[in-house]
């Protein structure tokens, strides 16, 4: 078995893999959290913020934006960006009601 894991390859997708699960995680167990006020808006905030670096991790290692040409990357880097946007401006607008 050890020799199986010593021939694994284990590269920066592997890795970049690795991160996104780990991340899914723990956006998962924030947003399970059922709190109300600024507990919640920090919450929120922490989602938005790992669905960011989760955009961030599938641009760079998946979809290669860094390779493609300026408008298609400048589309995909404003489109990662208006997702965690949004939950901001959501968590804010609850947290304000």
């Amino acid at each position: 078995m050890k020799a199986f894991f010593t021939r694994l390859p284990v590269g920066a997708t592997t890795w970049a893999w690795l991160l996104l699960c780990a991340l899914t995680l723990l956006s998962v167990s924030l947003a399970a959290q059922h709190h109300s006020g600024a507990i919640r808006l920090v919450l929120a905030l922490a989602v938005a913020w790992v669905a960011w670096v989760k955009a961030r991790i599938l641009l760079r290692h998946y979809l290669e934006a860094h390779r493609a040409g300026p408008v298609f990357s400048r589309l995909l880097q404003g489109f990662a960006t208006l997702a965690p946007l949004g939950l901001v401006v959501s968590a804010w607008h609850e947290f304000l009601r």
